[in-house]
Parts: C-alpha cells; structure tokens; sequence
C-alpha cells in the first residue's frame, strides 16, 4: 500500500489543521497563554502543550503528505490515527485531575447553571466528536491495509 484511503487523508488532514487553527485563536489569548490569573510556571506548561500538540499535527500532515517509502503503513496509520488524540482525546483524563474544569478562567456562568452544564463545554463535545471520528478513520483505514497486505 503506497497511499492513503482518499477519507483518511482528507478527514485527517481537516482535523489536524482545525486542531492547530482552533488552539491558536482559542487558546493565545487572555482566557490562556496570557491569562493574568496564571502564574508564569502555569503558562509555560501550557506553552509546552502548545507546541507539542503543533509538532506532533504537523508531522502527521507531513506523514500524510510527504511520499516516504514507508508511506500509509501500519505506524503511519497509527501515528496519523492517535495524533488528534493527544490533543482532544486528552480532555477526558484531564478531567479527572483535582479542581478542572472545561470553561476558560474568568467566565462566571449563571448560579442556575446545572452542574453537569458546568462541567461541559462546546469544547468538549468538539473533544469527544473528533476524538470519535480519528478512532473511527483510523480502525478503518488498518482494516484496509489489512485487506491490501493479505492479498
């Protein structure tokens, strides 16, 4: 196999751009990077995630771009496959960590609020929706290797 599925590429490919689009407008901002309610330690390991998620997008694009001799192999596949994740697929373990939350520092929302609605943001069901299509994108697109390499 010498190529991508014409769905994983492009599917992929819209993912990971949006991935670095979004963190940029979203996140180098007041409500992150400078945030005055965070100290310096706090920004710069969010700095750290910035441009580790940016890397590990642009390598995916290149892996999906780029021709190698290797290309749309199983670790391709993989790395293509998971890149989104350790972005958006991050948010539910982090969810997990003492004193999270998935709205921006700052923002009061309404005493009325539901707690459950506290808790969920529209990032979050971007989170889980993206998170869902990579999974999907890439456990087809092994199956067709899979198909292509036992021929």
């Amino acid at each position: 196999m010498n190529k991508f599925s014409k769905p994983f590429g492009i599917v992929m490919s819209c993912i990971l751009v949006f991935t670095m689009l979004i963190m940029s407008v979203m996140d180098l901002n007041e409500t992150h990077m400078s945030n005055p309610l965070w100290p310096p330690h706090a920004r710069f390991h969010w700095a750290i995630q910035y441009f580790s998620t940016m890397m590990v997008c642009i390598l995916a694009l290149c892996l999906l771009w780029v021709p190698y001799r290797e290309k749309a192999g199983r670790l391709s596949v993989l790395f293509i496959g998971v890149s989104p994740l350790f972005f958006w697929g991050m948010f539910f373990p982090a969810l997990l960590m003492p004193s999270t939350d998935t709205w921006p520092d700052g923002v009061i929302l309404p005493q009325e609020f539901p707690e459950i609605f506290r808790r969920i943001h529209p990032n979050l069901i971007m989170a889980c929706i993206l998170s869902a299509v990579s999974a999907l994108l890439t456990t087809r697109e092994y199956r067709i290797e899979k198909e292509i390499t036992h021929r």
